[in-house]
């Protein structure tokens, strides 16, 4: 069975509740300073850009939609160009060693949280003569699971530019572009990507309030040109996920009424899912989506059961509006309710346990 959650389950009386975890998770944005400390300093026009991006950048990302695209546009599979699936946790280290606005990135593919593609560091500072806000970039020695095992990661605090554990990647700059801001290396020359020997990877990213994109620029080695559209891809497009918390019940008996909660899950709208086993033995997987409507032509927030895995049959499903707080659906054989993960929902969904 697998298990994933968007954090720890708490009680209305305080104490935990054993929830099964989901596939990723949602964050709650915090401020960065309080009240009074924001009213004592003075922030450069620069610190400010920190402070915003500081606030919209943690969370978790996803890049499920674009896969629906790719096969839209003829890509059926990694082979003919199809990106790979990637999720994408963000978190502030607020208590850093490396200095004040310091961000861990830790990425993996394949829907797999195991599969860590990316494990990073980065200091943001702000360069006041040069109107421009600089990364230094670590990189872990030897990547692992951190937050998507959900795992506790107050420890990397301490971590200094001379740890062990890092080493020093490409420096970057990072400049506001409209609403969003785009990262770009300082010098695009400085990374040999080993798997393809012979090119230079030149990694850029944008951040926005509920979008993370990144590319991998490919350029030849020896020339240091860039190599032509057909060697590169499109940029990864990842969206900001929203955790939901989610009730399962099943029937107390066979045609009886669904009243007893089998399942108390935690999940998220960009592709998260769970699996169970049914009353019956059949392997079942929940999942949610905040998905584009082919049919509709508009976005459509659905939440559905297939049969098996998420290549199988459908065996039920429900939709509503993007940016609604709660959905779900009661056929008669199972009752799933899904509220967005806050602690008056949590309290209210407490409330609804059988037999309270």
């Amino acid at each position: 069975m697998l298990l994933t959650a968007c954090q720890n389950r708490i009680s209305s009386d305080g104490s935990d509740i054993p929830v099964h975890l989901a596939q990723a998770s949602g964050a709650t944005v915090e401020k960065t300073l309080d009240d009074r400390k924001a009213a004592e300093r003075k922030y450069t026009l620069l610190e400010r850009e920190l402070e915003y991006i500081m606030v919209i950048w943690p969370g978790e990302y996803d890049n499920v939609e674009q896969l629906d695209f790719d096969k839209f546009a003829g890509m059926p599979d990694v082979s003919h160009g199809q990106h790979l699936r990637v999720h994408h946790h963000a978190q502030r280290l607020k208590s850093s060693r490396l200095g004040e606005y310091v961000m861990y990135i830790e990425e993996y593919i394949h829907d797999d949280p195991s599969d860590i593609q990316r494990q990073s560091i980065y200091v943001l500072s702000p360069d006041e003569e040069a109107k421009e806000i600089k990364i230094n970039v670590y990189h872990f020695n030897n990547a692992q699971a951190r937050l998507s095992m959900k795992k506790e990661i107050d420890d990397l605090n301490q971590l200094t530019s001379s740890s062990s554990s890092l080493i020093r990647g490409c420096d970057m700059i990072l400049r506001r572009e409209g609403m969003a801001f785009r990262a770009v290396t300082e010098d695009k020359f400085c990374i040999v990507d080993n798997e393809e020997k012979g090119l230079f990877i030149d990694h850029q990213f944008r951040i926005a309030e509920r979008e993370y994109w990144y590319e991998e620029i490919k350029y030849d080695n020896t020339t240091e040109r860039r190599l032509s559209d057909e060697f590169q891809q499109a940029p990864y497009q990842l969206e900001k996920s929203r955790c939901f918390i989610c009730m399962i019940d099943f029937p107390k008996e066979e045609g009886g009424r669904p009243t007893v909660t089998h399942h108390y899950i935690d999940i998220h709208d960009q592709g998260g899912k769970f699996e169970f086993d049914y009353l019956d033995g059949r392997h079942m997987v929940l999942g949610m989506r905040n998905t584009w409507s082919f049919g509709m032509q508009r976005e459509t927030f659905v939440i559905f059961i297939q049969e098996e895995s998420q290549s199988g049959t459908t065996l039920i499903y429900s939709w509503g509006n993007p940016g609604a707080d709660r959905i779900g659906f009661n056929p008669g054989w199972i009752r799933v309710q899904c509220d967005l993960d806050t602690p008056e929902n949590r309290k209210f969904q407490q409330g609804l346990r059988p037999d309270s």
